[in-house]
């Protein structure tokens, strides 16, 4: 503890002391961005988050350039020979191909009896969009993610959440045991590309509860508890559909419906039913806060679900509601923080409160090329949630941190550590400490 609080404080102020940039400096960053390798930016999300396909109207911002330790990347040849064929093969019909990979590992210090204390993988997985067609009024594309895990020296299961009595994922990288179509989908732009159409299968938590510092595990934090709200019921890979609209200038609207209990067939698609149903609602604001001399952006969202699912202490079916707050703001040009903040049924989800904060620094103490962040949690979990991972259906209450660290080693290569403590009464373990490495591969 006494190593957090100096790390936290430390990089903290170093957030603050960075002083706002004048115009000149601001023009240098713009020649000096201009010069980088264009093929070259920050991580993709993995496939368990992957972004929508971009589309002309609100795109996301793109990436800063990378800054890597180790300018002569080992596996240039593959990147660059990846990078030809877009150009060559893929550019001229409109279509994209983004392959990446990596691997995981942890360990935890006190787990359930019968349980192994580690856990390795290996993940991987590719995505993309085909542009059908493309003009002034809309365009329509095919979006697509695929995916598959595979558990290094051992099984894949049991996942270490369960190890330590978590209904929710440690490591929100893991996808399925084998490769799987996770993301298939139709989507189409109109009226000048400010009201998007999605359908076909996908996950939700794609386009609802975004996060511009805690959504991707693969280059933020790692588990599930982080980088998505666990009070929100996500259904996974299923047959759905998607409206999306931008109000107004800072200001998009989005719902959607999904199917609930699909069967978890990766690459299969089913269809929806009355009594199987994932609906949420979202407003989606971006604000412009004075901070520091300058107008930093940042994101507050709204969301309201409502689930349906057969239940799973008896016959029939379950149903709830519940709603959802979060938001990222930027505090200064390195530092940005989030909270989320989530109430819901306990028949309906694992967590019928739970609340979450935390920061992110780019370029902690001046490294270019290096990552940090850290992380709390306070959760009620429900009995449902008990349930998830084979303990009686009795509520409790979850504290849970993470800090990690990851460094651009090379243009295609990250690696860091990451560290995770659970306290858990009711799990039978009390509180244990999950450490461990993530590394991960982007051509």
């Amino acid at each position: 503890m006494f190593f957090s609080t100096l790390f936290l404080a430390g990089t903290l102020s170093v957030a603050a002391d960075i002083q706002p940039k004048t115009d000149d400096d601001i023009k240098d960053d713009q020649a000096a961005e201009i010069q980088e390798d264009p093929q070259h930016s920050s991580h993709p999300v993995s496939p368990k988050r992957a972004r929508p396909a971009p589309h002309k109207g609100k795109d996301l911002p793109p990436p800063p350039p990378r800054h890597p330790v180790v300018i002569d990347d080992p596996l240039k040849m593959v990147d660059d020979l990846l990078t030809s064929i877009r150009n060559e093969w893929l550019k001229p019909i409109n279509l994209t191909f983004n392959p990446s990979a990596g691997v995981t590992y942890q360990h935890a210090t006190k787990v359930r009896d019968g349980y192994p204390h580690g856990r390795s993988y290996l993940w991987y997985g590719w995505s993309g969009h085909w542009t059908v067609w493309d003009d002034q009024e809309g365009l329509g594309q095919v979006v697509y993610n695929a995916a598959g895990n595979i558990g290094l020296g051992a099984s894949k299961d049991p996942y270490m959440g369960s190890a330590v009595g978590d209904p929710d994922y440690m490591n929100n990288i893991l996808v399925a045991n084998r490769i799987g179509l996770y993301m298939l989908y139709w989507q189409q732009s109109m009226f000048e590309h400010k009201v998007r159409l999605r359908v076909g299968k996908f996950e939700d938590q794609v386009f609802f509860d975004n996060n511009t510092i805690a959504y991707d595990p693969v280059s933020g934090f790692l588990a599930e508890n982080f980088n998505e709200q666990i009070v929100m019921p996500f259904p996974s890979h299923a047959f759905g559909v998607n409206l999306e609209w931008d109000a107004v200038e800072d200001l998009t609207l989005r719902v959607g419906t999904l199917n609930s209990e699909n069967s978890g067939n990766n690459s299969g698609f089913e269809g929806l039913a009355w009594n199987h149903l994932f609906t949420a609602a979202e407003a989606d604001l971006t604000v412009r806060l004075p901070i520091g001399g300058k107008d930093r952006v940042g994101h507050w969202r709204l969301t309201g679900w409502y689930n349906t699912m057969d239940d799973q202490f008896g016959p029939g079916t379950s149903e709830g509601v519940g709603i959802c707050f979060n938001m990222d703001q930027k505090i200064c040009d390195t530092a940005s923080v989030f909270m989320r903040l989530g109430w819901g049924e306990n028949q309906a989800t694992r967590s019928n409160f739970a609340v979450s904060t935390g920061f992110a620094v780019d370029r902690p103490f001046g490294l270019d090329g290096h990552h940090t962040g850290i992380a709390v949690e306070y959760a009620k979990i429900t009995p449902f949630g008990r349930s998830q991972v084979s303990l009686p259906p009795i509520p409790g209450e979850q504290f849970m941190a993470e800090w990690y660290w990851r460094v651009e080693m090379t243009n295609t290569f990250d690696i860091g550590p990451v560290v995770q403590v659970v306290r858990d009464v009711t799990a039978g373990i009390d509180t244990s400490v999950i450490w461990g490495v993530r590394s991960s591969w982007s051509f």
